[in-house]
């Protein structure tokens, strides 16, 4: 009797859907749920991830046409020269983008352009400017 029941929860587990946490090969909002989990393997940091992000673009500065568009360059330079720039902590944006996946639509797009989407309105972005860039990032994971 042990044995079934063991078979049929082992069965009833791998037939749940999984949620995919990648799009288009870049980990999203469901991974980024999935950190700071103990009982996870590869569980990491929130602070960390995105710091390895900012490191990976300094390191490569690396080009890719196809998201250029939907990049953040320009917003973090507009930061740099804002007033109060030097006090928003990694926390600050951990948190942003904490509020940004609490949208369950949300979760297919990649943290990278979760994280864009924080330093825009930290940037001083308003509603429209940040609701235009999250469709046209929904377009894009979606094509």
């Amino acid at each position: 009797m042990k044995c079934c029941i063991l078979l049929f929860l082992l069965f009833t587990v791998q037939n749940f859907p999984q949620a995919e946490r990648n799009t288009k090969g870049a980990e999203n909002g469901y991974a980024w749920l999935a950190m700071d989990d103990p009982a996870l393997a590869y569980s990491t940091s929130r602070e960390n991830y995105l710091s390895s992000i900012l490191e990976r673009l300094r390191l490569t500065n690396a080009k890719y046409p196809e998201i250029e568009p939907l990049s953040c360059k320009e917003d973090i330079s507009n930061l740099n020269t804002k007033e109060n720039s030097d006090k928003i902590s990694m926390n600050d944006v951990v948190n942003e983008i904490d509020k940004f996946y609490s949208r369950k639509e949300n979760l297919v797009i990649p943290i990278v352009f979760a994280y864009c989407y924080t330093i825009k309105k930290f940037a001083g972005a308003g509603s429209e400017e940040l609701s235009l860039y999250r469709n046209e990032v929904l377009l894009f994971c979606y094509e």
